[in-house]
């Protein structure tokens, strides 16, 4: 016999690639994991993984359990969300997901209005780049930017940012300020890292300048804003990204819209704490003089169920 934990074990493997990744996710020690899957496999009498040097495989046996693993991850996710759906006190964790500059500069400043209306809700705060899955409940609320949400999620939109040519004053007082997009051929240019570039608007920039331009490149829009920052070059940012110490010299054109959304799971819409975060939150946003400046408020209407691909910005 074995329990879930035997499962939850084998499915971090199994997506991580090796013990160190799983134990991360679990948030437990490497050795921990390491007792669990061989008292695992013995109790079985399989082997589950063939420990390989790029990392662990699951075998043919392996496979068949993780199938099984996974229906019984999602019946158990969905049982937690049918629990947590009928939870009408203002009180618990609320645990949201969001990109770092979001994070920072936006969530931060607005916690201590919340936690004076809502004394009982603790927030955490999980700032990343990668999209956590709220299917698993790997975070009760995310606010992403992305011109596609994710189908299973339902949520509003809160504004549509547009992108904006930034730069820092020493380079501008060095090369010249730039008044039009196409006034861009004629400067030192940050471009996109080959993964980074699938966004539509760095596939335009770098498609309508030659590769000489770029003086640099990265794979994300902090580093973008910072490499601005120093000096460097002329950085395409939302304007959420687009702080005091960068100089922001026109919207892009053509447009490239940013919509900013905020999402959850259709289980958890009623949740009290969820719900009181999210209504709190969407009227900051919208209200937030930093995002007004340059973004196009829309309707914020409920949106029965939002469709499109799973990553986002």
């Amino acid at each position: 016999m074995f329990d879930w934990n035997d499962l939850r074990h084998l499915l971090a493997i199994a997506r991580g690639g090796n013990l160190a990744a799983a134990a991360r996710s679990l948030s437990v020690n490497h050795s921990t994991v390491f007792r669990r899957l061989a008292a695992f496999e013995d109790a079985l009498g399989v082997r589950l993984f063939e420990r390989l040097p790029e990392g662990y495989v699951l075998t043919a046996e392996g496979e068949t359990i993780r199938a099984h693993a996974e229906a019984v991850e999602r019946s158990i996710h969905a049982l937690e969300r049918a629990v947590a759906g009928s939870d009408f006190r203002l009180s618990g964790d609320v645990r949201i997901t969001t990109a770092p500059n979001l994070a920072s500069n936006y969530i931060a400043r607005y916690l201590p209005a919340f936690r004076a209306l809502h004394p009982d809700i603790r927030v955490e705060i999980a700032a990343a780049d990668s999209d956590f899955d709220l299917a698993r409940r790997e975070a009760d609320l995310a606010l992403r930017a992305t011109t596609q949400p994710p189908d299973y999620l339902v949520g509003r939109k809160v504004v549509d940012l547009p992108w904006l040519a930034c730069a820092s004053r020493d380079y501008l007082a060095r090369h010249g300020r730039p008044r039009t997009t196409d006034e861009l051929a004629a400067h030192a240019l940050i471009g996109a890292d080959a993964r980074f570039a699938r966004l539509p608007v760095f596939a335009w920039l770098h498609a309508r300048h030659p590769y000489e331009r770029f003086v640099t490149r990265a794979g994300d829009l902090n580093t973008m804003a910072a490499l601005a920052g120093a000096g460097l070059g002329i950085a395409l940012l939302p304007a959420d990204q687009a702080d005091a110490s960068l100089v922001q010299l026109f919207a892009v054109e053509p447009p490239f819209a940013s919509p900013l959304w905020l999402l959850t799971h259709p289980d958890l819409r009623h949740v009290a704490r969820i719900k009181a975060l999210a209504d709190f939150l969407h009227e900051r946003l919208r209200e937030d003089p930093r995002l007004r400046a340059h973004a196009i408020v829309t309707a914020g209407k409920p949106a029965p169920r939002v469709r499109g691909a799973r990553r986002a910005r």
